[in-house]
């Protein structure tokens, strides 16, 4: 009986060199099972052009021993159908191969896992016991000892093939929002585990997945690993969130006071930072999508210039005042070549303190922009607190005169 048995293993070698020629030499191994003084075999190879059902150039039948001693060791296309050699097709998500085994006496086996032709770098594969739910990497030919109860075309182990993963980073949007992401792609699996760790190995999640494509959100810009653990299979990425360019909205004004008598007319000079559309909101109602702009204004007021900067993914804002007058002689109403020393300072909530060289007299006038007189005061110390907290937001002509005709003019904004 035994010399019937080696010559089954002697037609099953022949088989395996026979159908190797008409392929590539590479993604082979045999899986041999020793127990109960017999052993015997099966192969599993990838094959460009194979199928997942039974190829007469590449598949083998199995030949079960007629020795009931003889454990065997077998895969199948459905029941029934088993096969000594397996050609299965380069597949591009993983799979996991389910070993059948005819156990003659309960006890301990030897495994022994033969890698017959190179594992493509593509690929990695490991090894499941069953009933443990155990599992075990192949780095290349592998021997394992199991215990094994008496049982017939039973599902004893499964041979796990693990394809490339498939990675995407999203980096950073805008400028702070932390919203780098990335996507793991890990075909054909249903049941592993993801770990992603910063640069200093601190922990940033560990989940498991029933999906074969996962996200992880909100991931500030940095450099991480992704660690991905299936049946015994390690796949690490490295991979960096880049920041979002940064966009910025800023622009100059060739003046801040513009007069209806010499135009009205205002140029912008468009310094913003990596921006690609813009929009100008000049808040009296007229609007410019150019990069820069000449403005003209046609009525008296304070207005807020508004820029947006936009880029594909962001928008920013930024705005300056700018003063709509009649004529320059609204504020240039008192006139002199007699300057006076004083210092103006700015309490905030529009309240303001003066203060002068001398205590002489001093008369201290204050105009709104249309020239209108607002307020009016003497005051004879070298202090003076000016209030404009009651009036409305805006520009104020400050003009303080004193007694020999000396004269100090500042414009306040409320």
């Amino acid at each position: 009986m035994k010399n019937l048995y080696r010559k089954l293993t002697i037609l099953f070698l022949a088989n395996l060199t026979a159908f190797t020629s008409y392929a590539q030499y590479n993604n082979a191994y045999r899986i041999k099972i020793i127990g109960n003084s017999y052993s015997d075999e099966t192969v599993i190879r990838l094959v460009n052009g194979a199928t997942q059902g039974f190829d007469g150039m590449y598949d083998a039948w199995k030949l079960i021993s007629p020795n009931p001693n003889v454990p065997s060791i077998f895969t199948q296309i459905i029941p029934g159908q088993i096969l000594s050699i397996n050609a299965l097709p380069e597949f591009t998500e993983d799979k996991s191969v389910t070993l059948y085994t005819n156990i003659p006496v309960s006890g301990s086996y030897i495994i022994e896992i033969d890698e017959v032709y190179a594992l493509s770098a593509n690929y990695k594969v490991s090894f499941t016991d069953v009933s443990t739910n155990s599992h075990i990497r192949i780095m290349g030919d592998t021997s394992l000892i199991v215990n094994l109860s008496a049982q017939q075309n039973a599902a004893t182990f499964t041979f796990n093939i693990s394809s490339s993963l498939t990675t995407i980073v999203n980096h950073e949007t805008c400028t702070a929002m932390n919203d780098g992401s990335l996507e793991i792609t890990n075909t054909g699996n249903n049941n592993w585990e993801y770990e992603i760790t910063d640069d200093n190995d601190s922990v940033i999640i560990n989940n498991t997945s029933n999906s074969p494509i996962n996200t992880i959100n909100s991931l500030i810009p940095g450099n991480y690993k992704a660690t991905v653990n299936s049946l015994g299979i390690t796949d690490e990425v490295n991979f960096t969130i880049n920041p979002a360019l940064v966009l910025t909205a800023n622009f100059n004004l060739d003046k801040d006071t513009v007069y209806l008598s010499e135009g009205g007319l205002v140029n912008t000079n468009n310094t913003s930072i990596n921006a690609q559309t813009y929009t100008w909101d000049m808040g009296d109602g007229g609007i410019a999508n150019t990069e820069n702009t000449s403005y003209t204004y046609s009525s008296v007021g304070n207005y807020q210039i508004a820029l947006t900067s936009s880029n594909a993914n962001c928008t920013v804002q930024n705005s300056k005042p700018i003063t709509v007058l009649l004529t320059p002689t609204v504020v240039t109403a008192i006139n002199s070549n007699n300057k006076m020393e004083v210092k103006l300072a700015n309490l905030g909530n529009g309240n303001y303190q003066l203060v002068t060289a001398n205590n002489n007299i001093k008369n201290i006038s204050v105009y709104d922009v249309k020239g209108s007189l607002i307020q009016q005061a003497t005051f004879y110390e070298n202090e003076y607190h000016l209030s404009l907290s009651t009036n409305s937001n805006g520009i104020y002509l400050l003009s303080v005169i004193t007694e020999d005709g000396k004269i100090f003019q500042e414009k306040l904004v409320r």
